[in-house]
């Protein structure tokens, strides 16, 4: 199996749905990152957390290696993509709080030269 049987597969074992959940969480978390939903991004990397913990307390075996690996993988690559967007809002934030500052000056300076 590869993950896009797992994702498109109606009947699944146990542990084979908890991977889904897994996969599934993670791409639910990069939209809301990408919809600046950050609150709601953290509370379900809590959730997948938590299954993870649950996921990973039973030993895998060798035959679901393959694909438990392919599934971190793809999560992986989904979390920098979640970075990357954190690290963009949060560069165009410091843009924006540096313009105000910088506006807020030159409206003082315009202020105290036009008073004097």
């Amino acid at each position: 199996m590869n993950i896009e049987m797992l994702q498109m597969s109606e009947v699944l074992g146990t542990r084979h749905r908890e991977l889904r959940e897994l996969l599934t969480i993670s791409e639910h978390i990069q939209e809301l990152a990408d919809s600046s939903d950050w609150v709601e991004a953290v509370a379900q990397q809590s959730r997948r957390r938590a299954l993870m913990d649950l996921f990973f307390a039973e030993e895998c075996a060798p035959s679901e290696s393959e694909l438990v690996g392919e599934v971190i993988s793809a999560i992986l690559a989904i979390d920098q993509k979640v970075a990357d967007v954190l690290y963009e809002q949060r560069s165009a934030m410091l843009t924006d709080a540096n313009q105000t500052r910088q506006n807020a000056r030159n409206l003082g300076s315009y202020l105290s030269h036009s008073m004097s």
